[in-house]
């Protein structure tokens, strides 16, 4: 039996519309870029936040949810998921009006607009009127992992710090007026690539996956070198917003183990509830991957999700 969560638990332990799937390349490209980052990571200083420094942030909801294309079955075994990852990696292909075929989901929704058609307003009424059609807890960014070593191979135009800056600084002014919050996605640590982020937008997102850098000589994982990472990324988007909570999602998580998932997702959902709360959304494949793996998990790990969709 793997070794369980010291957190108190209970003993007793899909749809595809716009939805361009990622192949394996860009996921094993993503895997590698984020091993060189990390152990990079590991050959510097790194912070460590007593648990003082953030006490006034615990206690926040943390929501759960799942890639689109899982919905349906998602929703079906955990009642209480909230949210829903939807993609359209297609240039310039938006939706008229906002996602809600996920029906009473909160949306994340990730969009590619060409850097010279967006900054020149060329899709501003496209844009503006999908914006004004969302509902509240909506959320979009645009152009996910868009960082150095570019894990998703984006054109020249696209993957550079200046033209990712500026597309999300154009973003943060569309919503204005809106309900939709306006934020950045990426996957590679946030203090090894500070310059491509943008300062002042309304929440920050982490693609992060169990991988062998948050793991112990035992091959368990370590809520401890996990937590450094995420407590690093914190402390960037804090100097880029002035904020002491900026508001973080874990946008895409999994661990490719089945018995690491239940305590990968538990330590995430852990940080999340004392750092302000937030999205802490799964993803599925139909293909076992280097980063995660089919729907369904194990029973386990299903009860762990019901557990922490009611409980933090």
């Amino acid at each position: 039996m793997r070794p369980n969560s010291s957190y108190p638990f209970p003993l007793v332990a899909a749809f595809a519309v716009a939805d361009l799937q990622r192949g394996g390349v860009q996921l094993l490209k993503r895997t590698r870029v984020a091993a060189r980052s990390l152990a990079a990571l590991a050959a510097v200083a790194v912070l460590a936040i007593p648990a003082a420094a953030f006490a006034a942030g615990t206690g926040s909801r943390v929501t759960i949810g799942v890639n689109r294309n899982y919905w349906t079955q998602f929703k079906a075994a955990i009642p209480h998921a909230r949210d829903v990852r939807v993609y359209y990696d297609a240039p310039d292909v938006f939706p008229a009006t906002w996602p809600t075929r996920a029906k009473g989901a909160w949306v994340t929704l990730s969009l590619r607009p060409k850097p010279r058609d967006l900054l020149s307003g060329k899709l501003d009424a496209r844009l503006k009127a999908l914006f004004a059609s969302a509902p509240a807890h909506a959320e979009v960014t645009f152009w996910h992992e868009n960082e150095p070593g570019n894990p998703l191979d984006y054109s020249r135009s696209v993957n550079t710090a200046r033209a990712n800056v500026a597309m999300l600084k154009y973003g943060e002014k569309l919503v204005k007026g809106t309900k939709v919050k306006f934020g950045q996605i990426i996957c590679a640590p946030a203090n090894q690539m500070q310059k491509w982020i943008a300062p002042g937008l309304d929440w920050y997102g982490v693609d992060i996956f169990a991988n062998p850098h948050f793991a112990n000589p035992d091959h368990t994982l370590s809520k401890a070198k996990l937590w450094v990472r995420l407590n690093n990324d914190e402390a960037v988007f804090r100097a880029k917003t002035g904020r002491r909570f900026p508001p973080v999602r874990f946008d895409e998580s999994n661990a490719r183990r089945d018995w690491h998932r239940k305590n990968w997702f538990t330590y995430l959902a852990e940080w999340l509830h004392g750092h302000g709360g937030g999205r802490l959304l799964t993803r599925w494949t139909p293909d076992r991957t280097k980063l995660t793996g089919p729907w369904p998990p194990s029973q386990p790990v299903i009860r762990r999700l019901r557990w922490l969709s009611t409980s933090l």
